[in-house]
C-alpha cells in the first residue's frame, strides 16, 4: 500500500499525466458500443488524449516497457457511458467537466443525443478521480439536478477523509482533487449514496469490487438477453501496454499489488465467460471487446 504522502503526490500526477492530444475527435464523438434485451449502451468520448511510458512501471525493463509505446506515448482518452434501458437514463462516470486543462465534452455530446441534464436519473461513478467526477458539477451546482450519485461506500469515506487531511503543502492539483469529491458529496446531498459490492444497483447492473486503483474502486457488470458487458473503469490506462503486461501499474494506482490482482482476475472473469469489456480510457475506437489469453497477458479484439 502506498504510504499517504505518495499518494497525494500521485493525485498531483493524475492531471498532469494524462496529456491532451494536440488533435481532438470532432463533433461530439459517441457511439453505440453495446446493446442486449431492452439495454443500449452508448461509448461518449469526454476527451481524447495520450499517456507517456514515463507513468509507468512495473517488473517488465524500460527496454521491455517502451516496445509499446510510440515516441514514449501511447493513445488513450477519458470515457463515459451512457446507459438507457427500462425507461431511466444513467451515466457510468461523468467525464472531467473543467476540473482539467481541456474542458470535457460529456455535457455537450449528451445535448447532441438529446439527454438533457435533468432526464439523467442514474450517475454510477467507479471511482472519485478528478477525470471521472468533474462532470457532476456545473458552476459549483449540481449539473444533473434529478440524478442520484451511486458510489462504493470505500470510496466515498478515502476521498472525504483526504478532504479534510492533504497536507498544506500539497499540490494545486490535490487542494482541487480532494475538495472536489467532498463538493460533489455536499451538492448532491442525500442524493448521493453508497454501496456495497455484489450489490444490483439498477435492474441488470452488479457492482463488482476491483480495489487496487483506489479504495473502492468498482467495475460494473451489465447483464442483458444473455449478454454481459463489464464497464471496467480505471483498470487499464494503456490499453497497448496492460493487456499483453498486466502487472505494470501507472502512479495513479494507489495500491499497486491489488490493482494488478483485480486486472488479472477481471481480465479472467471476461475471457472465462465470454464477456465484453470497456474501458473508461479506452481510446475511443476501441471503446468495447474482448479478450483471449495470450501467452502471459491477453490480447484485445475490438467488437463492432
Amino acid at each position: 500500500m502506498l504510504s499517504f504522502r505518495t499518494f497525494t503526490r500521485t493525485v498531483a500526477l493524475l492531471a498532469f499525466a494524462f496529456v491532451p492530444s494536440l488533435i481532438f475527435a470532432q463533433d461530439e464523438p459517441n457511439r453505440v458500443i453495446w446493446q442486449a434485451g431492452d439495454m443500449t449502451v452508448t461509448v461518449i468520448q469526454d476527451l481524447s488524449g495520450e499517456m507517456p511510458a514515463s507513468i509507468f512501471s512495473g517488473p517488465a525493463s524500460e527496454e521491455e516497457r517502451l516496445q509499446y509505446f510510440t515516441d514514449g506515448k501511447t493513445e488513450t482518452g477519458i470515457n463515459a457511458f451512457l446507459l438507457q434501458a427500462g425507461g431511466k437514463i444513467a451515466l457510468f462516470d461523468a467525464g472531467a467537466g473543467l476540473s482539467m486543462q481541456h474542458p470535457g465534452k460529456t455535457a455537450q455530446t449528451l445535448a447532441a443525443l438529446g439527454v438533457k441534464p435533468e432526464d439523467v436519473d442514474f450517475v454510477l461513478l467507479t471511482h472519485m478521480h478528478m477525470d471521472h467526477i468533474g462532470g457532476l458539477l456545473r458552476e459549483g451546482k449540481r449539473a444533473f439536478p434529478r440524478a442520484k450519485v451511486l458510489v462504493a461506500k470505500p470510496e466515498l469515506e478515502a476521498w472525504l477523509a483526504l478532504a479534510e487531511n492533504a497536507p498544506a503543502d500539497a499540490h494545486q492539483s490535490i487542494t482541487r482533487s480532494a475538495p472536489l469529491a467532498k463538493a460533489v458529496a455536499e451538492a448532491y446531498g442525500a442524493d448521493m449514496e453508497t454501496f456495497a459490492f455484489g450489490d444490483a444497483i439498477l435492474p441488470g447492473v452488479e457492482a463488482l469490487d476491483a480495489p487496487g486503483h483506489t479504495p473502492g474502486h468498482t467495475i460494473f457488470r451489465l447483464t442483458a438477453g444473455g449478454r454481459n458487458l463489464l464497464i471496467i473503469g480505471d483498470l487499464v490506462h494503456a490499453m497497448s501496454l496492460q493487456f499483453a503486461l498486466p502487472d505494470e501499474c501507472a502512479v495513479f494506482d494507489m495500491d499497486q499489488p491489488g490493482a494488478i490482482l483485480a486486472r488479472k482476475r477481471v481480465f479472467e472473469l471476461a475471457e472465462r465467460e465470454g464477456m465484453e469489456i470497456a474501458g473508461v480510457h479506452f481510446p475511443f475506437a476501441n471503446a468495447a471487446g474482448a479478450l483471449k489469453k495470450d501467452g502471459n497477458g491477453w490480447k484485445f479484439e475490438r467488437t463492432p
